[in-house]
């Protein structure tokens, strides 16, 4: 085992895609899977209280961990066994899993969860985790399209904009490809608009925007993969503001690869930023990556 994977359970459709990524990605990288139920008296998976809450001798604690083992275990993959630790904790969700992914290689969430205090009051485990998280946060829809082995020649999707966040994203992105054998596709979005990078030289027309795009590209692959990568390179510019040409571009892709933070100023701050907006409105895997692991 190289290293461990920490996946957030708690019942739902979403937890449970969360679940089997996880465990397909754990085989591929020969990781130990850490599946991680929490629940306190006031935020509880709706199935935990359901169930403990039913006739009978059960307990919060036991319920609890019944639904852990119950959920590995419709989720495991028979043909691609891996070892895994379950725990149900007592602790608040997003604390139980910054805790135990502060040294892993990916914490694995569903895009939603079944505690409503979560969904209507504090916001998702999923937003939060982006929020806080210093390791790679990769967000699954139960809705999305196959698992981490589906893979079908579609590429791993990463988008740049030469901060320091999306380029931590292309060098996790081109190690994905790889271990997925799978093409790279690197898009850089533009606008012709007096706010590129500030390192090039701002131009009116649209053909210097486009050179000036261009040259935000080259850098971006010329330092974000200066060591070169073994994978099947697609470079591409997009048009049109960031989100919109992620999802565009990632409607075939097996995986869409983010920074946490670009050059998009107060937007990068605030769930309008083109990572929440895939994150909400991607249907294949999302990971966001903070610029600490570069």
């Amino acid at each position: 085992m190289s290293g461990c994977i920490v996946v957030g359970v708690d019942g739902s459709r979403d937890a449970d895609a969360a679940l089997r990524w996880a465990g397909e990605e754990a085989w591929l990288r020969r990781d130990h899977l850490e599946a991680i139920l929490a629940w306190t008296p006031n935020d509880c998976p709706r199935e935990v209280l359901d169930r403990a809450y039913a006739p009978g001798p059960h307990t919060i604690e036991g319920t609890a961990l019944e639904l852990l083992r119950e959920c590995v275990q419709r989720t495991e993959d028979p043909r691609r066994p891996v070892p895994v630790t379950e725990r149900a904790v007592y602790a608040d969700a997003v604390e139980a899993l910054m805790s135990a992914g502060a040294g892993a290689d990916m914490i694995v969430v569903g895009y939603r969860g079944t505690s409503r205090l979560r969904r209507y009051l504090l916001g998702s485990v999923s937003v939060a985790c982006l929020h806080q998280a210093t390791r790679p946060v990769v967000v699954v829809r139960a809705d999305g399209r196959g698992g981490a082995n589906d893979d079908s020649g579609r590429p791993v999707l990463v988008g740049v904009d030469g901060s320091a966040a999306s380029l931590a994203a292309l060098r996790w992105a081109a190690e994905q490809a790889a271990l997925h054998a799978a093409p790279l596709r690197v898009v850089h979005a533009w606008q012709a608009a007096p706010l590129l990078h500030s390192g090039h030289r701002i131009a009116r027309d649209r053909e210097a925007f486009e050179q000036a795009a261009y040259a935000v590209l080259d850098e971006c692959m010329a330092k974000g993969l200066a060591g070169g990568v073994d994978v099947n390179l697609d470079t591409r510019l997009a048009l049109g503001g960031a989100a919109q040409s992620l999802l565009a571009a990632a409607a075939d892709a097996l995986l869409l690869v983010l920074g946490a933070r670009g050059l998009g100023g107060i937007a990068g701050l605030l769930l309008g930023s083109a990572a929440y907006q895939c994150v909400h409105h991607a249907r294949c895997p999302v990971a966001v990556i903070p610029d600490a692991i570069r």
